[in-house]
Order: C-alpha cells, then structure tokens, then sequence
C-alpha cells in the first residue's frame, strides 16, 4: 500500500472538507488555527504563534494582517519588552472563535461518523507514533 499517497490524498479532502465548513463564516482553516491558538494562549506574540502553529513567520504575518482587517484580533505591544507585539481577540473574535469551534467539532464528528471511541483513540494514537518517529 502506497501510503504517504494514502495520507495525502486524506489530508486533502479532509481540508477541503474543513474548509467548506468554514466557509460560511468566512475563515480559513488557517485562519481558524491561529485564532484557536490566540484564544488558548493569549497574550501571545507572532514568534509563538508561528511555532505552535508550525508556520513560518511570513504566512502567520498574512494571517494576522487579515484577521485584523476582518476585526477579531487585537495587537498591542508587549509593556516589559517593547520590541514585541503580543496579541489575543477581542470580544468580535471570541464569540466568532466560539462558533467556530462548534463548526470544527461537527464537521469533525462527521469525518469520524463511523469510528468507534477505540477506533478514534488508536488513530491519534498511531498518528502520535508516526510524528514520534521522523521527529
């Protein structure tokens, strides 16, 4: 079995899937990452978001600069070192990033309609394994 074409081939379609999900809302999948992330870790700056979020610094940049077009994101600069910027959302951005987690689970649920519990805990199992081992 041909898997690293397997795993494309799922990853695609299920960000296609994830994407037309989103769809309605106007964001990004992409954009749905960083604002998880902002609303779990908030004060954060770029630099953290770009590694948590495992994208270079460019493109969370692009993703900032449009969330703050669209509103949700709030920038203010770091009061203990004043070279930083850190963010978070503002109440626009929390009560979008709320819907959109709604959004994700359902379009989760229906990704996953026929795995069992077991079936779901061995997947992100095996998945831990996979990035464990070319780490």
């Amino acid at each position: 079995m041909n898997f690293p074409f397997k795993q494309q081939k799922s990853r695609k379609k299920m960000h296609l899937f994830l994407s037309r999900s989103l769809a309605d809302l106007e964001v990004t999948p992409e954009q749905w990452t960083i604002l998880n992330i902002i609303q779990q870790k908030a004060p954060i700056s770029q630099k953290q978001l770009a590694e948590l979020s495992e994208k270079d610094t460019p493109t969370v940049n692009r993703i900032i600069d449009v969330l703050l077009r669209k509103d949700l994101v709030i920038r203010k600069t770091d009061e203990v070192d004043r070279r930083k910027t850190l963010l978070s959302l503002n109440e626009k951005g929390e009560k979008l990033t709320s819907v959109l987690q709604e959004t994700v689970e359902e379009a989760c649920k229906k990704m996953f309609a026929d795995f069992s519990e077991q079936d779901l805990r061995t997947f992100a199992t095996l998945l831990n394994q996979i990035e464990n081992n070319i780490e």
